[in-house]
């Protein structure tokens, strides 16, 4: 029931209550509720069926008095201040962008717990034009897949980030999974480079996209070199 990349997301709950937001089969706040980690949860989902499954769920392991199910989509399904952190685990980096957006009152009242499926680079620098600082990040991977786990809240983050590091965040760089998450951005952006690079006709977009990735791979190549002296040239 639990696989990695939910693990990973439950390490980073550090409250007592919580708002599962997109719940799906409510697997997050029924564990950590058997591991006595929180005393309320709220599990949502727009869809009414998820919130079935997730309701027998809730009842097969008695935890009907902690976890409350509400259909709802996104964080209309609570108040404002009403758990102390928000997870959104499970959907595209953008979306979860405008989830937020939408009640970003509601969002700033509580921690947030964000595992974005992609788009990882637009949610971390949405998240600090919304006024969000990033506070942790984690990793999880399952098969050949690696996912990014972002926790935030309410701030404002005065550090000087370079454009790498909204792909690689340089507190990852000490992450057992680091060489996994350098691995898979050097085959992005040279996918993206080679197929504009060999492409016969290119227009002025395609010149800028070509030298950014070329920019990104040298980036990247830098942070590959501190991973792996910090890992002894592993």
């Amino acid at each position: 029931m639990i696989t990695a990349r939910l693990q990973a997301i439950m390490d980073m709950v550090d409250t007592s209550s919580v708002a599962d937001i997109g719940t799906d089969h409510a697997y997050i706040p029924i564990k950590l509720a058997q591991e006595n980690r929180i005393n309320k949860a709220v599990a949502s989902d727009k869809n009414n069926g998820p919130i079935e499954i997730a309701r027998g769920n809730v009842k097969k392991y008695g935890l009907e008095k902690i976890i409350e199910l509400r259909c709802a989509d996104g964080l209309s399904a609570i108040e404002a201040g009403e758990t102390d952190t928000i997870i959104i685990a499970g959907m595209g980096g953008n979306l979860i962008g405008d989830i937020l957006e939408r009640d970003l009152n509601k969002a700033k009242k509580s921690k947030l717990i964000l595992q974005p499926m992609n788009a990882q680079y637009e949610l971390r620098k949405r998240l600090l034009q919304m006024g969000f600082k990033i506070i942790r990040e984690n990793l999880a991977k399952e098969g050949f897949k690696i996912y990014n786990i972002i926790m935030a809240e309410e701030g404002f983050d005065d550090s000087k980030k370079e454009e790498a590091e909204f792909h690689i965040p340089q507190e990852l760089l000490e992450h057992k999974l680091a060489g996994a998450l350098i691995e898979k951005k050097k085959r992005e952006f040279t996918k993206i480079y080679l197929g504009l690079k060999n492409s016969q006709e290119k227009n002025q977009e395609d010149e800028r996209i070509i030298n950014y990735c070329e920019y990104m791979l040298l980036k990247i190549g830098d942070m590959e070199k501190i991973y792996k002296e910090n890992n002894g040239n592993k």
